[in-house]
């Protein structure tokens, strides 16, 4: 294990007071003899930028023009759908959607919480940043919004690469949910945020989205973050009783939720938009 130094940080900077409180962490469990697998990984320098290796830094500034350009792209997708469709169509392929997309958050979050998966290439970084959320769970409201939300700007660049080679967009349909999901996943970051900042619980808005079943309750995602972290993997929440089913009675195998995680990722928004798709025009609605 690599022996971190202190040194000044800029306290106006949140992801350099992050950086220095995993710093801290790392010399206080060696000093311990503490074998966590999490802070080994973090004591090493990360290897072309985390895709050969996983390692520090963990806490960067995220570009802010792909999160701007997405949800641009995100918002004339939806708005332009909405022209060719009607409200009833929207209503129902956001909630298809946000199903979906929080179904994969809570396979994502099995994957990424696994120690074992600190060591795969490519993968290693986001799971290191994930595992290392278990050490500092306001890390979420310590960074700024939108390094949060460009923690997604890679995954997000390849599902919309995926996404043009795959669909049929001069349809309004895969529109919708090609766009939704780049909601989704900007608003699941939301979620998660708002799952770690109490005073929330003092908006009538987000209460009122956590009281439909569209926003993960404090209470539930805080159980989580106890040990064993066994349930409550999902980011918005009503996927939670599938996922902590399928992990706790089902498998844990580590390559079984693998394929899964990239089944349901790469295969989310084309099979969505077939079922609308198919459901919308045999009711009548389009």
């Amino acid at each position: 294990m690599c022996v971190p130094s202190l040194a000044k940080i800029d306290t106006s900077d949140p992801n350099a007071v992050l950086e220095d409180q995993v710093r801290r962490l790392i010399l206080k469990s060696q000093r311990s003899n503490n074998a966590d697998p999490v802070l080994e990984v973090a004591s090493k320098p990360k290897l072309y930028d985390g895709v050969v290796r996983a390692g520090t830094p963990i806490y960067v500034s995220r570009s802010r023009l792909p999160v701007v350009f997405f949800s641009l792209l995100a918002t004339c997708a939806v708005t332009l759908s909405l022209t060719e469709t009607n409200v009833i169509a929207l209503a129902l392929c956001t909630m298809c959607s946000l199903i979906g997309y929080d179904l994969l958050s809570g396979f994502l979050h099995v994957v990424f919480d696994n120690p074992d998966n600190l060591y795969i290439p490519v993968l290693g970084q986001p799971c290191l940043e994930f595992q290392m959320h278990h050490h500092f769970p306001t890390d979420l409201v310590q960074r700024r919004l939108l390094d949060v939300f460009g923690d997604l700007n890679t995954v997000i660049s390849v599902l919309a690469v995926w996404c043009l080679l795959l669909m049929n967009f001069s349809n309004p349909i895969p529109r919708y949910m090609a766009g939704l999901k780049l909601a989704a996943a900007y608003y699941g970051q939301f979620s998660h945020r708002s799952a770690h900042t109490p005073s929330t619980a003092n908006s009538v808005f987000i209460e009122g989205l956590r009281s439909v079943g569209a926003m993960i309750p404090l209470a539930e995602h805080r159980s989580h973050h106890r040990p064993p972290h066994n349930n409550n993997f999902c980011l918005v929440g009503v996927c939670n009783p599938v996922v902590d089913f399928l992990y706790n009675k089902v498998t844990r195998n580590r390559q079984l939720w693998m394929i899964g995680f990239f089944a349901i990722g790469l295969g989310c928004i084309p099979v969505e938009a077939i079922l609308m798709e198919k459901f919308l025009t045999s009711t009548g609605i389009v």
